[in-house]
């Protein structure tokens, strides 16, 4: 569970406020979003599987990052356009398992924006 997820917001609430509410702002836009080797590599596969396209920089070290706005729509690769679902959710990355890490403007999970709890 997120470090700084809003006291009483369930993950399935939050899930359901970021693809309804916000639709995935976290995963669009000029961002970029930083992966370990191992998640490098099941990004990767996992767009393979998918049949998309995914621009990942090697970083020196190991792990790499993938830039959004390297991508169709500015967006993860792996976001779904016409739902904003994570179509990796089961398997997305340790980083966008902990979001948000701290209070975020903008971004009701985090406590910043409220949301009636009506689910």
């Amino acid at each position: 569970m997120s470090p700084s997820l809003k006291g009483g917001i369930t993950p399935e609430f939050a899930s359901h406020v970021c693809m309804n509410y916000c639709r995935a702002m976290c995963c669009r836009g000029a961002l970029v979003l930083s992966l370990s080797e191992a998640e490098a590599g099941s990004f990767q596969e996992r767009s393979d599987d998918l049949g998309a396209t995914v621009v990942l920089t090697r970083r020196d070290g190991g792990g790499a990052w993938v830039r959004f706005s390297d991508h169709e729509g500015e967006r993860c690769p792996m976001l779904d356009p016409k739902t904003f679902r994570c179509r990796i959710y089961k398997d997305r990355p340790q980083r966008c398992r902990d979001f948000p890490e701290k209070p975020t403007p903008g971004c009701p999970i985090s406590g910043s924006v409220q949301v009636e709890h009506t689910r």
